[in-house]
């Protein structure tokens, strides 16, 4: 065969997608292994050092990873009262450097910031005291780290803020606080959409919110019309490569689908389910769910399951958390 027609296979490849295949990174303790699609041809990654319910993310790229420690993490407690370090690792486990720690967050000025801009116009203004970071997750250009928090002690409140993903300085408003992107949290971002969980005004409800930064940094609830929320409360929304599906989990309401024109929702299946995530190709979610187990420790299994089905088959067992990359 001539060389040519290597490279054109090669071109044709890479053009198609067909060279770049879809692997999971998934936890279990504190050590990340990889492992294929099938899940039958796993690694050892790195050991980040933190047990089960920490919080990490893996960049659009599958190339880094960036995972939060907390300095003790036996204990609850805010962004200042128990500080948080970010470390962020090449995916080979070998090249790990410290990101930031919120004890001491600068903006790229090397100015210290300690105060955080209002969630709503006219807000108060809050300090990193009031805030306990819930969720990590990156920009599509991987070039910014979404940090999603809620507020500490009886006031009720979500909020995103977002940090460069290579400096680790913090990104700030016209008066040097720390910028909050909108009252929202565990937000996920794909193609110009983002989505993610806001606070209801009921009891219970916790309404999707999706933005599309192509024309503007406005925000809609999900669905954009009728009552209440039919899930309740929403966690882990995940968008589609094209950004306009969203899968989500509602606790105990089991797995859901928005989709179309106005988002409208749907039930894939009931029961508890976490974390879903969707394959490349657009119709499959993965999530985790837990199963029967008598030992105290909960243990989580990965499920892939098809939109248009009704029966989730197990891909991967003994799962803390987990994300799907392209190779």
């Amino acid at each position: 065969m001539k060389v040519q027609s290597f490279v054109a296979i090669a071109l044709t490849l890479a053009l198609t997608g067909a060279a770049h295949a879809e692997r999971f990174l998934f936890q279990r303790g504190s050590v990340l292994y990889s492992a294929s699609r099938d899940g039958k041809e796993s690694r050892r990654v790195l050991d980040m050092g933190i047990g089960p319910g920490a919080v990490w993310s893996t960049a659009p790229d599958g190339r880094r990873i960036v995972w939060a420690k907390a300095a003790n993490p036996e204990t609850e407690g805010s962004l200042a009262g128990r500080p948080i370090t970010l470390f962020l690792s090449d995916i080979t486990g070998r090249r790990q450097k410290k990101l930031l720690t919120t004890e001491n967050l600068i903006d790229r000025q090397g100015r210290k910031v300690a105060e955080i801009s209002p969630t709503i116009p006219s807000g108060p203004i809050t300090t990193l005291k009031d805030w306990s970071l819930v969720s990590l997750s990156w920009s599509t250009d991987g070039r910014t780290l979404y940090m999603g928090c809620t507020r500490v002690g009886a006031a009720a409140g979500v909020m995103t803020v977002s940090v460069d993903a290579q400096s680790g300085t913090a990104l700030v408003d016209s008066e040097g606080r720390w910028k909050c992107l909108a009252p929202v949290t565990q937000p996920d971002a794909r193609s110009t959409f983002l989505a993610a969980v806001a606070i209801g005004k009921e009891s219970g409800i916790a309404p999707l919110q999706i933005c599309n930064l192509a024309v503007g940094n406005a925000w809609t609830p999900v669905p954009a019309l009728g009552g209440p929320a039919a899930y309740g409360a929403a966690l882990w929304p995940a968008l589609s490569p094209d950004g306009k599906s969203i899968a989500f989990a509602s606790v105990p309401r089991g797995l859901w689908l928005a989709s179309g024109p106005g988002f409208e929702v749907k039930v894939l299946i009931s029961g508890d389910v976490r974390r879903p995530r969707f394959c490349e190709d657009g119709k499959t979610v993965l999530f985790l769910s837990p199963r029967p187990t008598t030992a105290d420790k909960i243990a989580y299994d990965l499920y892939e399951l098809p939109i248009s089905g009704t029966t989730p088959k197990v891909v991967l067992s003994d799962v803390d958390w987990f994300d799907l990359v392209s190779d």
